[in-house]
């Protein structure tokens, strides 16, 4: 690492992406427990089946915005914002909504909403990594 490379990491221009990746790994590891308590599980889909828990209108909502793609749609909103923000020279609501970007896109990445997830990950991840 070089020393300038080193000054930008404790000052804390580099500090955002690493907040942002660690949000958006986290956001990975609830979607995951969500895909593989909640929306695959046979049982789960029997138990709305049979008896209709009060808990299957939000599993079946869940899994409609899924298969509409809602997270990937989601996380690509919030970081187009923060690209929009960052060139209105409001960084603090940038960092906001590309943190937010990150997390929705997290749930994306493994909730089935893939490829514009990844997309929304990678352009909110540039706006974090951007700004001073």
């Amino acid at each position: 690492m070089t020393p300038r490379a080193g000054n930008a990491f404790r000052r804390g221009h580099c500090a955002n992406a690493v907040a942002g990746v660690v949000l958006a790994a986290a956001a990975y590891v609830i979607g995951y427990a969500t895909r593989y308590r909640l929306v695959e599980p046979e049982a789960m889909g029997a138990a709305c089946e049979r008896g209709d828990p009060w808990w299957c209108g939000l599993r079946t909502g869940f899994i409609v915005f899924t298969q509409g793609n809602g997270f990937g749609w989601a996380a690509l909103a919030l970081a187009a914002l923060a690209v929009a923000a960052i060139a209105a020279g409001r960084i603090s609501v940038a960092r906001a909504l590309a943190l937010a970007g990150l997390g929705i896109g997290g749930f994306g990445l493994i909730l089935y909403n893939t490829t514009m997830a990844a997309v929304a990950a990678v352009i909110a991840l540039l706006c974090l990594a951007r700004q001073r």
